[in-house]
């Protein structure tokens, strides 16, 4: 039997989405005490081991994009998952230097041989931000919400789609994400502290993706899961008009929200972490985080003293620099970056409910061809990418893992250099041909199609001005659409009205799995034709299989051999085109205390002990 116990330093990875504009006046908003009660300090409470400060701090920040809703079952965009990441918890997390599983809500586990069971003991004493008990009911109920199933009201038996697969009644990216190949793992309360889960086989990254999963609060919720309005909780509407009924276990608690503007948030007074003095954390009383739509303007506000951290871009770290001493700030390199830019074609082969093609036939037959999708990709600049938008800080990107993640990267895949001759030769195995300058397919049609990518990302409109240019040169006409967005996830998920998209990936949690949602002919991230029934190719149906025996394995050396036959596949048929990944700069100003930058973590990590001297 394994063991892991810490009663001492663990920290929760956060994701600080950097600092911009000047703050606007306060105005008047509607207000609501946002604590019932203030709980004793928890018996269990995380001692954090870093140097005491001084309390009632205030950070000011910026994000790029707005919230569409602050409910994790039904959120799918990064400014959301930022708001929700600092108002909810999970059992474990992760180390931000190493990127092994610790310690959170939970004090410890115990994994069985058979590596099957994970019974984990929930730290005593502490309580949601509204002053209610947190107990193993929550975990239950949290996990009750991915898996409840619509019933049969005669029979009581589990109602089945038209695929015969069983219907959840809150299905979520959360309900696939933790299904462990197409079953649900047991979980049982063994008392108020201590829950176990059985998993149906052994499932590797059960303590970072099952133990990750952040818990929603029983006595807020249940009401709505049991009347069916369990999605439609913790809207926008809710953040505006009653944030107070957003309750978490995370340091801070949403205090107001303006949509376009700003969000608020205050300290969460039932917090359960301490300093070494023991008193309650965290220090700062509140975070302003103002809402932005391009990185350009925040980087600036940062380098102007108006925020206190930032992401800056690589197109902006030179003249952000140069103000270090002038605004008593600094900037790191952090090195390489696990994010990811791409582009993907619409392969989905559906309908809308009139019955029109997503896509029109004739251009999804050249999308679906293999050949197509290399030619491509043998006619983007990588290089001219690299050197122009980024100006040297970024690395040319063929394939699906970041060169930073050492351990999991394969450089043996297939690369695609620079290449319009390969492409025209790949064109011309297709029988297409070049009239005039325009590149036309066997029909007769010109070779066209509209790109999207979000507008609230420079570079990334940088870059696709540059994927115009190269695709004109081998005759093929882009047209370019910037969206926000919000707008972008609706036409990839729901409505499946566009023809290419230009997106990126942040790099996620450091191991394999995480791409589960990606990868996977299921998922509802699989970009390029999300949530299939079955998988439309032989390809997808073995990286399936690959996914399922990564999933299985605890020997790193045989999840390796696994994923890099994925990564091998995916640069083969090029269903996403890679593109660059950039390097990692970050800023913050120097009164800001108990910083310590560390690779996976960024400068706020842990947040909890940031304090910051008062400005001179």
């Amino acid at each position: 039997m394994a063991l892991y116990s810490s009663d001492i330093f663990a920290p929760r990875l956060q994701l600080l989405l950097a600092a911009s504009l000047i703050l606007s006046g306060c105005g008047s908003e509607q207000q609501r005490p946002l604590i019932g009660v203030v709980a004793p300090i928890p018996a269990d409470a995380l001692v954090v081991d870093f140097p005491a400060g001084e309390f009632d701090s205030t950070i000011v920040e910026t994000l790029a994009g707005d919230l569409a809703t602050v409910n994790p079952l039904v959120n799918e965009t990064m400014a959301g998952a930022a708001v929700i990441g600092r108002i909810l918890e999970g059992l474990t997390t992760l180390d931000p230097n190493t990127g092994d599983v610790i310690p959170n809500l939970a004090k410890s586990w115990e994994i069985s041989a058979d590596n099957l069971q994970y019974t984990f003991h929930l730290r005593r004493g502490i309580h949601w931000s509204d002053g209610q008990p947190f107990t193993a009911d929550d975990v239950l109920f949290t996990w009750g919400c991915f898996f409840a199933k619509h019933l049969d009201a005669d029979s009581g038996e589990p109602v089945l789609d038209e695929n015969g697969r069983v219907k959840y009644r809150y299905s979520s990216r959360s309900t696939f994400g933790q299904l462990i190949n197409g079953q649900e793992p047991l979980v049982e309360k063994l008392d108020n502290y201590t829950v176990r889960f059985t998993t149906p086989e052994v499932y590797a990254p059960f303590l970072l993706f099952g133990g990750g999963v952040e818990i929603l609060p029983k006595h807020v919720l249940q009401v709505s899961f049991d009347d069916g309005t369990l999605m439609d909780q913790w809207s926008v509407e809710t953040a505006i008009n009653e944030p107070w009924k957003i309750v978490g276990l995370n340091m801070f608690v949403l205090e107001s929200y303006r949509p376009g503007e700003r969000i608020v948030f205050a300290k969460n007074p039932n917090y359960w972490k301490v300093n070494t003095k023991g008193e309650r954390l965290p220090y700062v009383a509140r975070v302003i985080t103002k809402i932005v739509q391009d990185q350009n303007s925040s980087n600036v506000a940062f380098a102007q003293g108006l925020t206190d951290f930032e992401s800056i871009g690589p197109d902006n770290v030179a003249w952000v620099k140069r103000g270090e001493q002038r605004f008593d700030y600094t900037v790191l390199d952090m090195g390489p970056s696990s994010q990811t830019n791409f582009i993907w074609f619409n392969l989905n082969p559906g309908k809308d409910a009139e019955g029109v093609a997503y896509v029109e036939p004739y251009k999804f037959e050249w999308f679906s061809d293999q050949r197509f999708r290399q030619a491509v990709s043998h006619g983007i600049n990588r290089e001219g990418i690299v050197r122009g938008v980024y100006f040297n800080r970024a690395d040319i990107l063929h394939g699906y893992v970041s060169p930073k993640r050492k351990l999991w990267y394969n450089d043996a895949i297939r690369k695609y250099p620079y290449s319009p001759e390969t492409s025209q030769q790949l064109f011309a195995e297709m029988g297409f041909t070049l009239e005039a300058g325009q590149l036309k397919d066997p029909l007769g049609n010109s070779v066209e199609f509209s790109l999207m990518t979000n507008s609230s990302s420079g570079l990334r409109v940088e870059m696709a001005t540059v994927f115009k240019e190269n695709m004109a040169a081998l005759g093929i006409d882009v047209e370019l659409q910037f969206l926000d967005f919000n707008t972008i996830i609706n036409k990839t998920s729901d409505s499946f009205d566009y023809e290419a998209c230009m997106l990126g990936l942040g790099g996620g949690a450091p191991d394999p799995y995480a791409g589960k949602d990606i990868l996977m002919s299921g998922g509802r991230l699989h970009q390029w034709y999300p949530q299939q029934v079955e998988p439309a190719t032989e390809w997808e149906a073995r990286i399936d299989a690959l996914m399922l025996e990564i999933g299985r394995h605890t020997d790193v050396e045989v999840r390796k051999k696994y994923f890099f036959e994925v990564q091998e596949i995916l640069a083969e048929q090029q269903p996403l085109i890679f593109l660059v990944s950039p390097k990692d700069f970050v800023g913050y100003r120097n009164r800001w205390q108990n910083v310590d930058p560390t690779p996976l973590g960024g400068v706020t990590w842990n947040q909890e002990s940031l304090w910051a001297e008062p400005n001179p």
